[in-house]
C-alpha cells in the first residue's frame, strides 16, 4: 500500500522538504502541493495545483518560483522497490508565513508523469494524497 512521510521544515534558505514515500508503483509520477489540504473524492478535493500567483505551469525547483506554480514539484522517480524520496529546500516557500504558505494544502501523487504541458502537466489521476498541518515535533 501506498505510504510515505514529508517533512517539512521552515529554514533561513527556504522551505525544507524531506518526503520518503514507499509502495507506489515504479516510475515517474508527478509530485505537486495542491490548494486545499482535503483528500476526499480520490484526491479531488485538494483543488488544483497551488498556484498564488497566477504563473503558467512547469518545473518549479528548475525554474524558480516567480515563473511558476509554487506548488509544481516536477516528477519523483519510484524504483522497482516502490521507493522514492526528495530531499530539497525551496526558496520563498515557507509553512505559515509569507507569500508563499503551504500549511493547509496537500501534497499529492499522481498516476503519471508531469510531461510539464499547459496547464497542469497531464499527470492524470491522483494515487497519493497528505495534508501539510502543522505539528509539535
Amino acid at each position: 500500500a501506498l505510504a510515505g512521510t514529508i517533512k517539512l521544515t521552515d529554514t533561513p534558505q527556504g522551505l525544507k522538504i524531506d518526503a520518503e514515500i514507499s509502495g507506489a508503483p515504479t516510475g515517474d509520477h508527478g509530485f505537486h502541493i495542491h490548494e486545499f489540504g482535503a483528500c476526499g473524492d480520490d484526491g479531488k478535493a485538494a483543488g488544483g495545483h497551488y498556484n498564488p500567483s497566477g504563473h503558467m505551469h512547469g518545473n518549479m525547483l528548475k525554474d524558480g518560483i516567480a515563473k511558476t506554480h509554487a506548488g509544481d514539484f516536477g516528477n519523483l522517480t519510484v524504483g522497482a522497490d516502490g521507493k522514492a524520496s526528495l530531499h530539497v529546500t525551496v526558496p520563498e516557500l515557507s509553512l505559515s508565513s509569507g507569500k508563499y504558505n503551504v500549511a493547509g494544502r496537500a501534497f499529492i501523487l499522481h498516476e503519471k508523469v508531469d510531461d510539464f504541458s499547459q496547464p497542469v502537466g497531464n499527470a492524470g489521476a491522483r494515487i497519493g494524497c497528505a495534508p501539510i498541518i502543522i505539528t509539535k515535533e
